[in-house]
């Protein structure tokens, strides 16, 4: 070496121990002095950010350029640097790796990458040094190179430290002020006592409800002498008990206190009291606590009782204020009249009146009230559904001490009973005889009238399409008087959510249809999630708690139709694309409905020859051990290439081939070719693989699938202990005992089985114990966040231990960071398949694993 060289290479090493500062600094005057020393035209010195490279330094033509960009590391150079975990150094480079656009961009020939390692031994940072003529990096310059490596690796630690510290304080500062909002909104005042210190911090919000000035000095006996006198021994009992270190140290009181202005004011307050044990002796130190204000609160509880006790009587009670407008009714009044109380609140008496009495009827009742303050008769009055009934009504004014009328109270009950044959018979002629909701006589004549009218005044109509979600289940668990009192009940909360121009119908079973006269769309939206939330709410039915949810379709006029026919038809079409997307929603008629089907038909009769024209194929996916990283087995994955559809994903035809009933000779077809690839790689050598099969709902549920799956392992020549069948977890919870006993079979045949997507469905472990199953699969959408979802942990870790407690493996599927990896290994999961190791490939590409020496 010449001694210009020997001085250069001093300089670097010297450069390697003195950098220090802001990493960002160091990464720049690290990268021109490179640059400088070595003579080349450009050093880029970038952290690696998962499958990327971020230019966070680069030196060219004598020039210093920040965060400069990125690109994918797999394409590049440096990603054999990152492999190698060493320098790396090429000619002709751009040649090597034409995917790799900043080699071509800088005409690169001659190529130079070093890494920096973190403290865990992972490589961090890639230097790489560019030249656009060739350069000889010698061995003492590589040395070097690799001492600043390591110092740069330190840097890009202290980094990504800093950073993090900076994104954990800017948390803890949102958090601390939304705490802070959170309790100026609520007008919860907050305070702090530590024992040893007499005063006692108070916020602003405290000292408002206590009547304390801003800068007046709080102590324990100032509270005190701030509470009722009458509550004063019960509070500062409850407080002594909560300081006692044999206890919890909470507590939640309420109580009246004494305000400086000589108000009485009721507060409650929730505290905690900490302790510190030195010895055997445990001690209070400190308490923390909220107090609200709820006088208002106290205020509502009281008059609730009063009115509760008043209100508890068969007959109905509507109370008004001296203008006639009702303040108070009760239930009965409800029942009675069919009005809600909110509905009657803010209203007169006179929404009752049936048009039957004349001015001077109610002329004489108004003079006889007012001159003896009581009328008593009987009166004909309108329901809320429109019949006229009669009814005994006392009402009495209530006066002052002034002798001034303030309010009027009515007593009623009803006398219709005598009528009740006769309205008995319009009942069943016009009603549905169980709900009493209008039957589909009413709905046509409703609808003819509403359409006459939308049509002459341009307006508008929805029909809306109700079906209640798996209410089979109820009927068939519990029985159909059980059924019958839930649709019941279900027909009042559709009846009290309507207009009282609005129709709803029962059509028989748990289906009902709406018209909603003069409501667009955006009313349609409004009232389908009204009636959506009416039905979710608990149904109480002799001694069960049940929960209903619907699907609604929606049509409107005259967009989706004209007639009854052809709104029902596009509302019911609606309301399938409702049951399709998950239920327990709305949504309107669309084109892109009938699309749809058009869409489903085009995919029908394309996947009835896609067999015969050789469009499907299997990949397969590598499952890895996660004991020694090797490939222990594969999943056989449906591909189906259309000529001209293109590539159709499994999400949307698979789900196509049950409803034709083409999933059948598929899954055979599918089942074959992985037997019959699992066979092929165990005569090359590779025999303790196994092959891991989907079953579909329609496959597991076939009376022949035992005989056919035996018959295609003997035909095939593959043992049948290399072959698992994965069954989801809700297919195989869909009829337990029937899925026992095919397990059973299958078992019996030496046949392995799983469960698919465990933890997405509801299973029981009763039954869980009695499946012939040998592994669960965890879903990938916990896998997914299990890095920085703290719920995503724990339910991947209770499902490993569950596995683990009855005597099962485990296979995590969609790993793709080393993170979730890592935690697998840590919470001892068996196996684990995902793109950090490989995405499904063909069978080709997977021979080619095999051989590269992933496989055991």
């Amino acid at each position: 070496m010449k001694d210009a060289q020997i001085s250069r290479l001093k300089k670097l090493f010297e450069l390697s121990l003195t950098l220090s500062g802001d990493p960002m600094e160091i990464f720049q005057h690290a990268a021109k002095l490179i640059g400088e020393l070595l003579e080349v035209k450009l050093v880029c010195l970038s952290e690696i950010q998962g499958e990327q490279l971020n230019f966070l330094t680069v030196y060219m033509d004598g020039e210093i350029y920040e965060n400069a960009g990125a690109c994918l590391l797999a394409s590049t150079p440096c990603a054999t640097v990152e492999d190698t975990k060493d320098i790396r150094v090429y000619d002709q480079v751009k040649e090597l790796f034409p995917e790799a656009a900043f080699l071509q961009d800088h005409n690169a020939v001659a190529y130079c990458g070093f890494p920096s390692l973190d403290n865990h031994g992972k490589v961090v940072a890639i230097t790489c040094l560019l030249d656009d003529k060739p350069h000889d990096f010698s061995n003492e310059d590589q040395e070097v190179l690799r001492i600043i490596g390591q110092r740069i690796g330190m840097e890009i630690e202290r980094k990504r430290n800093l950073e993090e510290k900076e994104r954990v304080s800017e948390v803890l500062r949102l958090n601390e002020d939304r705490l802070y909002q959170a309790t100026l909104v609520s007008g919860t005042g907050v305070f702090e006592q530590t024992y040893g210190n007499d005063s006692i911090y108070c916020s602003p919000e405290l000292r408002t409800h206590f009547g304390w000035d801003a800068d007046e000095l709080v102590t324990a006996q100032t509270f005190t002498a701030s509470i009722y006198p009458d509550d004063r021994k019960r509070v500062i009992e409850a407080i002594r008990q909560a300081q006692n270190s044999s206890g919890n140290g909470l507590l939640d009181i309420d109580y009246r206190i004494f305000r400086r202005n000589g108000e009485v004011g009721w507060l409650t307050t929730r505290s905690q009291t900490f302790f510190e044990t030195v010895g055997e002796v445990s001690r209070a130190v400190r308490t923390v606590g909220a107090v609200r204000d709820i006088a208002k609160k106290k205020i509502a509880e009281q008059e609730q009782r009063i009115f509760a006790t008043a209100f508890q009587t068969q007959e109905g009670i509507i109370v008004t204020d001296a203008n006639q407008i009702i303040v108070r009714v009760n239930q009965a009044f409800t029942i009675i009249t069919g009005y809600s109380t909110e509905e009657a609140i803010g209203n007169k008496p006179s929404m009752l009146k049936s048009g039957r009495h004349d001015s001077l009827f109610y002329h004489a009742m108004h003079k006889t009230l007012h001159s003896e303050g009581y009328w008593q008769g009987e009166i004909m009055d309108r329901h809320k559904d429109g019949r006229i009934y009669p009814k005994w009504l006392t009402i009495t004014a209530v006066k002052d001490s002034d002798d001034k009328t303030t309010h009027y109270v009515g007593n009623f009950s009803d006398i219709t009973e005598r009528k009740r044959a006769e309205e008995h018979i319009h009942y069943l002629a016009n009603f549905d005889w169980l709900t009493g909701l209008p039957n589909r006589t009413q709905l046509n004549d409703h609808l003819k009238y509403a359409l006459s009218l939308a049509k002459r005044s341009n307006g508008h109509l929805a029909l809306m399409f109700l079906d209640l979600d798996h209410f089979k289940d109820i009927n068939d668990s519990l029985g159909h008087s059980i059924g019958d009192a839930l649709l019941i009940k279900l027909a009042k909360r559709l009846r009290a959510a309507l207009r009282e121009e609005d129709t709803v119908t029962r059509l028989g079973g748990d289906e009902f249809i709406l018209l909603l006269p003069g409501v667009d769309a955006i009313g349609a939206a409004h009232v389908a999630q009204k009636l959506l939330d009416a039905i979710a709410e608990s149904y109480r039915i002799e001694h069960y708690d049940l929960i209903l949810t619907a699907s609604i379709g929606i049509a409107l006029y005259p967009e989706d139709g004209e007639d009854l026919e052809a709104l029902s038809k596009s509302a019911d079409t609606a309301m399938y694309r409702a049951k399709q997307e998950g239920r327990q929603c709305y949504r309107f008629f669309t084109q892109e409905m009938q699309a749809h089907s058009a869409r489903n038909l085009q995919l029908v009769n394309a996947l009835r020859h896609a067999l015969d024209r050789n469009q499907l194929q299997v990949h397969y996916q590598p499952q890895i051990s996660m004991r020694d990283g090797a490939i222990i087995g594969a999943e056989a994955l449906l591909r189906w290439q259309h000529p001209e559809l293109g590539m159709v994903s499994p999400a949307e035809f698979i789900p196509v081939a049950e409803g034709s009933g083409l999933i059948l000779p598929i899954g055979e077809w599918v089942l074959r070719c992985a037997v019959r690839q699992a066979k092929a790689w165990m005569n090359e050598g590779f025999g303790l693989l196994i092959m891991a099969v989907n079953l579909s709902a329609v496959q597991f549920r076939h009376p022949d699938l035992p005989e056919l799956v035996t018959r295609i392992l003997d035909e095939e020549g593959l043992p049948p202990e290399h072959l698992e069948l994965e069954l989801t977890e809700g297919v195989a919870m869909h009829n337990p005992q029937s899925a026992i006993a095919v397990m059973n079979n299958l078992q019996e045949r030496g046949v392995r089985m799983s469960i698919d997507d465990f933890g997405t469905g509801y299973s029981s472990l009763s039954y869980l114990k009695k499946f012939k199953v040998y592994k669960l699969k965890i879903d990938q959408s916990f896998v997914r966040d299990i890095s920085t979802d703290p719920e995503d942990k724990a339910i991947v870790s209770a499902i490993i231990n569950l596995a683990k407690s009855l005597g099962l493996k485990t296979i995590a599927e969609g790993v793709e960071t080393e993170g979730q990896q890592a935690f697998l290994r840590e919470q001892d999961c068996d196996e684990m398949q995902g793109y950090l190791f490989s995405k499904p490939v063909s069978a080709e590409q997977f021979d080619a694993l095999l051989k590269q020496g992933f496989a055991a």
